[in-house]
């Protein structure tokens, strides 16, 4: 569930990240097609590849009812098998005689599609994909194939240490949300997911009022609109709405230990978050990279691995979701140094806390920050997803020409300031120790679990 829910956030803030000169030579178009739907486009004559990517919003898993976890999991598996008039071997035999790639992903807020196709087939390519989204057969033999396969992953992960930590970190930061329940469901959900619930799910979220469509092409934008409505054409033009609340992480302080004997333990230490649309959100992107998500200049590589040799790996992320945000730490070490690594991480957020941090380290997490993304933006889909994010996020078409300028204006006491709301919860609190939450899974020396205060 924590990999679905940094997957999230990695979505909404792909943009952060990219580079000057590569935005000004991306040249976004936008249209909105016959049927009206919005299209973003990027002309990429080089290359006869299209490809388009689309999402569902507030279409994802912390939509479904608890009693139904596991159903958007279980849509996304399905989709491919078999549409139409086509069954699974005839759907799956024509993806391949068009040579091309159909994806879809639910997370936790959105549920997305992704079409890769060669332009000389591209009617035929945005057909079938359309024939997926709007009419998918949900045989029975697909489904019961499908939910074999997925009950087979959940009876691994339930015994896989790192899903374990994950699922229990979630639902520590979310107890009352969707944000904190399993993505993929668990055994006794999924063995009652049925036919009707999937058509349910299509029907009442995969509706043009909910699409976000970014595209990457070697044909004018009118093409990829007609090509656009070709695919979403039969999809009702209004659906459910699915008010999904706000919620900000319960931070009670706890230590939460699952005890397993293994040889090493893995710690998750959680706590407050700056969401996308928050006016602080590049200052926390800075103050993330210094302390532990930029790798080589970050101030926990240096402490935990390159100073003490604590840990091979050890890093941080703000973590981004549509009606949320969170603060993410993680290090994995011998169950011998649990103590200690977490008492490393845990004085450099005093530390930083205490004194901010300096000019230097601003720098470098500008530059980082900076220049770290634009060899990501490799593909056509990439390119594409980019697109989509801009826009999930509320962002400007021109917001990578003058991102730059939001990174250049952070001042050190910006920083300070921010890192109290990220570390004890409000820019004016009081100073004193780091508000966070703990989660360790292994069998670690002198650690002693506290009882869950949330809040």
């Amino acid at each position: 569930m924590m990999r679905a829910l940094v997957a999230a956030a990695a979505f909404l803030v792909a943009v952060a990240v990219l580079p000057a000169p590569l935005a000004q030579a991306m040249d976004i178009q936008r249209m909105t097609s016959p049927l009206g739907v919005d299209i973003w486009y990027v002309r990429e004559p080089s290359l006869p590849i299209i490809a388009a990517n689309i999402i569902f919003q507030d279409a994802g898993a912390s939509t479904v009812p608890v009693e139904k976890l596991g159903l958007g999991y279980l849509v996304q598996v399905t989709l491919d098998e078999g549409a139409g008039d086509l069954k699974s071997y005839e759907f799956q035999r024509r993806l391949d005689e068009l040579s091309l790639t159909m994806d879809f992903d639910v997370g936790v807020d959105t549920f997305g599609a992704t079409l890769r196709t060669l332009t000389g087939k591209r009617d035929e390519a945005f057909k079938l994909f359309g024939l997926a989204l709007s009419k998918p057969r949900f045989d029975d033999d697909a489904i019961e194939r499908m939910r074999a396969a997925i009950l087979a992953e959940v009876a691994q992960r339930l015994v896989d240490p790192d899903d374990i930590i994950n699922r229990a970190f979630v639902a520590n930061l979310f107890p009352t949300h969707g944000y904190g329940r399993p993505l993929r469901g668990v055994p006794e959900t999924i063995e009652g997911l049925t036919r009707a619930d999937l058509a349910d799910f299509v029907k009442t979220r995969f509706t043009r009022d909910k699409l976000v469509v970014g595209a990457v092409g070697d044909v004018p934008i009118e093409e990829i609109a007609r090509l656009i409505d070709l695919a979403v054409g039969d999809l009702p033009a209004t659906g459910t709405a699915f008010n999904v609340p706000e919620v900000r992480p319960a931070i009670g302080g706890d230590i939460t230990v699952i005890r397993k004997e293994i040889p090493q333990s893995t710690v998750l230490i959680g706590g407050y978050g700056i969401k996308r649309d928050d006016p602080d959100y590049y200052t926390a992107s800075v103050l993330n990279a210094v302390l532990g998500g930029a790798s080589f200049i970050s101030r926990l590589w240096d402490a935990v691995r390159e100073e003490r040799g604590l840990a091979y790996s050890v890093q941080t992320s703000n973590a981004v979701l549509q009606h949320g945000a969170y603060f993410l730490a993680y290090v994995a070490t011998n169950n011998d140094k649990v103590g200690e690594s977490i008492e490393v991480i845990r004085n450099e957020i005093d530390r930083l806390l205490r004194d901010g941090i300096t000019q230097a380290e601003l720098d470098a997490a500008r530059t980082y920050l900076i220049g770290s993304f634009a060899l990501s933006l490799d593909t056509n889909a990439r390119i594409a997803r980019t697109l989509v994010s801009i826009q999930v996020s509320n962002l400007p078409m021109d917001y990578m020409e003058h991102r730059v300028d939001y990174y250049n204006a952070i001042t050190l006491e910006d920083v300070r300031r921010v890192a109290r709301r990220v570390f004890l919860g409000d820019a004016n609190a009081p100073m004193g120790p780091a508000k966070l939450n703990t989660v360790v899974i292994g069998n670690p020396v002198n650690i002693t679990a506290t009882p869950a205060k949330g809040g």
